[in-house]
């Protein structure tokens, strides 16, 4: 059966050992496992159960986690192992990069004795067919919306065509209708979509774009986690750190568009502490 799980389209047989962009096999390499994860946003709860997924389907310069999105770091899974994986924990399942491996994750969900929350963690680089399978067992979606400028896409995730790819996946996604439980510090997202992007340094631009586009195709009560937490990964561009001042213009910038239903992080998170180890 030939894979078309992601907009590169390889039509690679996987159950045949051929490999594509992503270099996935048949069965999901997981590279990590964190049982008590947790995240800058608190509307995801105290903490997750984290599975770190091997290979990547955009693979971008600066990833701080290189060493399972382009390494041979990681141990396949058959479908019964990670079904068991799953099965593993109370917890909600956070699905870390699991886009190459969504048709493996869906034999094992098929498998599982009991039923999980899932957090569908991905790059948003996606096709609307994908997100439409996901959402079957998934209500929470965690995407990064990355570019707005398809040039710079392009040197840093050989993906010119993101920005198109990622509107009209988070489109699909959004039709997963948010649902909060609680209030005030308490208050869940139990299903739903948060949006992600990454400040990248000497690209202000590119996320001032990213956050007009944002509010014009999804609107400003999009739930939205600015990062500010990039750290130079030593083997791609950017090799500079991030500023204070690009990350407080961006800030500022969604303050402006009135976008008030988020998270800003906190500028010391652009710390190698922040990235696990594999």
């Amino acid at each position: 059966m030939k894979c078309y799980d992601c907009p590169r389209a390889c039509g690679v047989d996987r159950e045949r050992g051929e490999v594509g962009f992503c270099g996935g096999g048949y069965y999901a390499s997981v590279a990590k496992t964190i049982a008590d994860f947790s995240y800058e946003e608190p509307c995801f709860g105290k903490s997750v159960t984290a599975v770190f997924f091997g290979g990547c389907a955009l693979r971008c310069t600066y990833c701080q986690n290189y060493k399972i999105s382009r390494g041979a770091v990681g141990q396949a899974y058959d479908d019964g192992m990670l079904a068991r994986l799953f099965d593993g924990t109370d917890k909600t399942i956070d699905l870390v990069t699991p886009s190459h491996y969504l048709s493996a994750i869906e034999r094992a969900v098929g498998l599982t004795d009991n039923r999980h929350e899932y957090i569908y963690n991905t790059s948003g680089y996606e096709t609307t067919a994908s997100i439409e399978r996901a959402r079957e067992f998934c209500g929470l979606f965690l995407t990064d919306f990355k570019y707005a400028d398809g040039d710079l896409a392009g040197r840093l995730s050989n993906a010119p065509d993101y920005f198109e790819k990622a509107v009209a996946a988070i489109r699909e996604m959004k039709k997963t209708v948010d649902v909060w439980t609680g209030d005030g510090n308490d208050r869940k997202l139990k299903r739903g979509v948060v949006i992600r992007h990454l400040v990248l340094p000497g690209r202000v631009d590119n996320s001032i774009a990213a956050l007009d586009a944002i509010k014009s195709e999804f609107g400003n009560d999009t739930v939205l986690s600015l990062m500010s937490q990039f750290t130079p990964n030593g083997i791609g561009e950017p090799t500079e750190r991030l500023k204070k001042i690009e990350y407080k213009l961006v800030a500022e910038h969604a303050v402006k568009l009135g976008f008030t239903n988020g998270y800003f992080q906190q500028f010391d998170s652009a710390d190698g502490k922040y990235t696990p180890e594999f």
